[in-house]
């Protein structure tokens, strides 16, 4: 009778089989590996990164003011100034406000001189359209030593601004996660919140203005006589030259 081989009848030693412990830590490392791995995909994928909240613009009331400057012997506002001051008063009116005030020196060595201006500064400022009512003539102490203390002018007003953008942290090209640098959009949140018309508008919409009720009757009228009711395309565009421009 033949017999099958084995590892004792050749001569072999048998080959001593690894310890199940040893075989289920080793699967389990190479699970959390893997699991890693994924993590580490995921959560760069995930990372927060928006520049509105890393440079947010905030919308609040602030005073906004202009000084003035008086000499001693100053007798009138100048041209200049006077142009100055009707600008601040125009910003005044769109701002909405209710309430400016001219603030002149009191104590001071230019304290007559600062009084006589302070009243030419309130005609420019109604000369420039803000209501008499609106305006307050205030004082305030200013020592000896100031002998050429201004005239403040100022108002409260809703203000759009961020923080100021820099310092540069980081630079782009050493950015292994693969997200903005920390001044990314800084600039841009900047110049949103000077060019705004209205702070507000960043905040809620406006109302919508009232229909125009005659061009839409207007408009139906046409519709039901069948006749063309969009804007006259008939006039040929042309093609003349303005003359004079650059000459």
């Amino acid at each position: 009778m033949t017999t099958a081989p084995s590892f004792f009848s050749s001569g072999r030693r048998p080959v001593p089989a690894l310890p199940a412990i040893v075989v289920a830590g080793g699967l389990v490392m190479a699970l959390a590996g893997c699991n890693s791995a994924a993590q580490q995909q995921l959560t760069t994928g995930g990372i927060p990164d928006d520049y509105r909240h890393n440079h947010p613009i905030a919308v609040e009331e602030m005073i906004d003011s202009m000084d003035v400057p008086v000499g001693q012997d100053t007798q009138r506002l100048n041209g200049g100034m006077a142009a100055a001051v009707a600008g601040f008063g125009q910003k005044f009116v769109a701002s909405g406000s209710s309430l400016i005030a001219v603030v002149a020196p009191s104590g001071s060595p230019n304290q007559v001189a600062a009084a006589l201006v302070a009243v030419q500064v309130e005609d420019a400022l109604r000369q420039s359209g803000v209501p008499g009512r609106a305006i307050e003539y205030r004082v305030y102490r200013a020592g000896p030593e100031e002998r050429n203390a201004p005239i403040r002018v100022a108002f409260n007003r809703i203000t759009a601004h961020s923080a100021p953008c820099g310092p540069w942290p980081d630079q782009v090209s050493e950015n292994g996660q693969n997200r903005h640098y920390a001044a990314f959009g800084c600039a841009s949140q900047q110049n949103l919140a000077a060019m705004v018309a209205s702070p507000l508008d960043l905040l809620y919409p406006r109302g919508m203005t009232p229909a125009d009720a005659t061009r839409r009757a207007t408009v139906l009228e046409k519709y039901r006589n069948g006749e063309a009711f969009t804007a006259d395309l008939s006039r040929e565009p042309t093609n003349d030259v303005a003359q004079g421009v650059g000459n």
